[in-house]
């Protein structure tokens, strides 16, 4: 689709891009377009369109369009960050009713947006797309490997600890290819998104079979902040041709109960119509009598035992500059994220790095990051203590 004719704009957020992102490359239905009000009607109804799941329906009402004349046929230049970013053309404007408001762009207190008088449908094309791109990879890989066993898994990673590395070798064992979608978070108190993608591609490169894993970037959205939409993110899985979906049990949106000793989730009646199985794991936990990594569920010792990966507690350490312990952050992780936040922190550390550390006996540069590497290889140091 190329449009030409010269467009009126309106600036969007980075929500509105990741959202039309997510529609346009069909990660949520066959439908990638606005709706016009006879489509929203019968979705907002029915929660289908054309036959097709649709749990939220596509109405395009950013505050800004009051900001322009909307004509029918027209086109509206989307503008972020001072760029073009995509245009749509429109082919149908209508009242935004309060019932509407339930939408794909504002699907919880999280993801909301203010409203525009009217809506406008029709179809529209953005410029540059990393879920376009990282999809191509995927059905890239997918013909390459001919593979049939694909896994999805939904990570914030932030950070990127011994649990979530556990949980991606255990999906790999059993799948031909594992897609991480890195999902972006709400957390006021976070790693960036930039740093959370380098980190899982340094663990990818370094520590899996590369040509098994791809990461599927949701830089600019926060539908799946918080897990608090898994049917989404069953969709979003299933239309990039997975047939497995690895969840948490302490998902906080799945409502997982059991039925006959077997664990059910509000999304069996997705799976009892798709070719989809849905794997739900235990918590994993570090046991200081197995002296290892294991799950909740096969531990014969009690919680007082077990120390969790609780991500604000391991953030807390890293903000304050402190290297977690390596049972829960890998050491090159956890060195990676203090070289980042804490960048010159100090004056000498060419000094300090030749009186803390063994050397060739030449003058040797260090960064940050070798820095924390070396330290911890101290702090594992044992025949002293």
């Amino acid at each position: 689709m190329t449009f030409q004719r010269k467009s009126k704009s309106i600036n969007i957020s980075k929500q509105i891009l990741g959202t039309l992102e997510l529609i346009k490359n069909q990660i949520f239905s066959e439908f990638n377009a606005l709706m016009s009000e006879e489509q929203a009607k019968e979705c907002l109804k029915t929660g289908k369109l054309a036959g097709e799941e649709m749990p939220f329906a596509f109405i395009f009402a950013p505050k800004e369009l009051d900001e322009v004349e909307l004509k029918a046929a027209e086109q509206i230049e989307l503008v972020f960050e001072g760029t073009a970013a995509g245009v749509i053309e429109i082919s149908t404007i209508y009242e935004m009713k309060p019932e509407y408001e339930k939408n794909i762009f504002n699907t919880s207190q999280i993801n909301k947006c203010e409203f525009s008088k009217f809506a406008i449908s029709g179809n529209f094309e953005l410029f540059v797309s990393e879920v376009r791109e990282a999809k191509e990879q995927i059905q890239r890989i997918k013909r390459e490997q001919n593979a049939k066993k694909i896994t999805a898994i939904m990570l914030t990673a932030d950070p990127l600890n011994r649990a979530h590395e556990r949980i991606i070798r255990m999906t790999i064992d059993q799948a031909d290819l594992v897609v991480i979608f890195l999902l972006q978070t709400y957390q006021e108190k976070h790693l960036n998104f930039e740093l959370r993608r380098e980190i899982i591609d340094y663990f990818i490169k370094r520590y899996l079979p590369e040509n098994r894993v791809v990461v599927m970037p949701f830089k600019n959205t926060n539908l799946f902040s918080a897990h608090q939409n898994p049917t989404l993110e069953y969709l979003a899985a299933y239309r990039l041709g997975s047939n497995r979906l690895v969840l948490g049990q302490n998902h906080s949106s799945l409502s997982i109960f059991y039925d006959h000793n077997q664990v059910k989730s509000i999304l069996d009646s997705y799976v009892k119509r798709k070719d989809m199985e849905i794997v739900i794991l235990p918590e994993l936990v570090y046991c200081n009598e197995c002296k290892t990594l294991v799950s909740t569920r096969t531990c014969p010792h009690g919680a007082h035992h077990h120390i969790r990966y609780n991500p604000n507690v391991i953030k807390t350490l890293l903000f304050q500059g402190i290297l977690p312990p390596a049972i829960l952050v890998r050491p090159d992780v956890s060195a990676i994220v203090l070289g980042e936040l804490f960048k010159d922190r100090f004056e000498n550390l060419q000094d300090l790095c030749h009186g803390l550390f063994v050397n060739s006996g030449l003058l040797e540069k260090h960064t940050e990051r070798e820095f924390y590497e070396e330290l911890m290889r101290l702090y594992q140091t044992s025949s002293l203590t």
